[in-house]
């Protein structure tokens, strides 16, 4: 589907539950991507979800994907923009999502309007989001040397070799359209930037009031589960899940990414 968010189109992959109440609308979930990627790295989950009951919305963010409008430069305004797209959605309330940069995306956005967000999911997440300099360097000048060295990370490996090879090239093959069609600037490089410069996770996380879990990667070399500990710290009640997985646990752990969510779209959420 497409919306309208500040005069520019916004792509929204929207998929319908598959069993609908009788007697009230679906709980909804929306789902963040992370940097330099879009919707379709949430496909190998959706589905799931749907299954489950609920309605999956899954925007690409602006000058990504399908989204037009200039690129967001910082993790603060990507959220501000983020509940516009609920208002363009009509969601008054929905449980948020996030991967990587989305996960830092969804935090702020549950710090700004914590009324608005019924549960937290932080998939693949870490505060700070430090990026090494040599891949913020390689991001502006290098980018397809910089995107490959992702994609590579992104997934587990044995003796130096991936472990699926099939979808580290999934992977760098999604990154490198998202790139190449980003007609206002350096997706990636903008990004990486956004992750690296984020200070206010403390501050969000004490605002939120849904319940909220992290999905980690026991083998995730892009957010080690260790560089979660401060956001941890931050947010003690919530669960945390470990799974057998690199960084892209969605295309890597789908299944158990699935059941992750639907436990914690389970627990009762409180009321604004």
């Amino acid at each position: 589907m497409q919306c309208l968010v500040d005069g520019s189109t916004v792509h929204v992959d929207a998929t319908e539950p598959a069993v609908i109440p009788l007697d009230a609308a679906p709980d909804a979930i929306v789902l963040v991507h992370g940097a330099a990627n879009d919707h379709r790295a949430w496909w190998p989950v959706a589905p799931g979800l749907a299954r489950a009951g609920y309605a999956v919305y899954a925007a690409d963010l602006p000058a990504h994907g399908g989204s037009r409008g200039p690129l967001c430069t910082d993790v603060a305004q990507m959220a501000v923009w983020l509940l516009k797209v609920l208002d363009a959605c009509g969601l008054e309330r929905c449980a948020l999502a996030g991967h990587s940069m989305g996960s830092l995306v969804a935090l702020h956005a549950a710090g700004l309007a914590p009324q608005r967000i019924s549960h937290l999911a932080l998939v693949g997440t870490a505060w700070p989001m430090r990026v090494a300099p040599a891949l913020l360097e390689r991001a502006q000048n290098q980018s397809d040397a910089a995107l490959r060295n992702m994609a590579m990370w992104s997934h587990q490996q044995q003796d130096g070799r991936p472990l699926q090879p099939e979808l580290v090239q999934q992977t760098l093959e999604l990154m490198q359209s998202v790139q190449a069609g980003c007609a206002q600037g350096n997706a990636l490089a903008t990004d990486l930037a956004a992750c690296n410069a984020y200070a206010d996770a403390p501050d969000m996380a004490a605002r939120v009031r849904a319940p909220a879990t992290f999905i980690l990667g026991a083998h995730d070399r892009m957010t080690p589960a260790k560089a979660a500990s401060r956001l941890r710290e931050a947010l003690p009640q919530a669960r945390v899940t470990t799974l057998d997985a690199g960084h892209a646990l969605m295309s890597e752990a789908p299944d158990a990414v699935v059941q992750a969510l639907a436990t914690l779209l389970a627990q009762k959420a409180q009321r604004p």
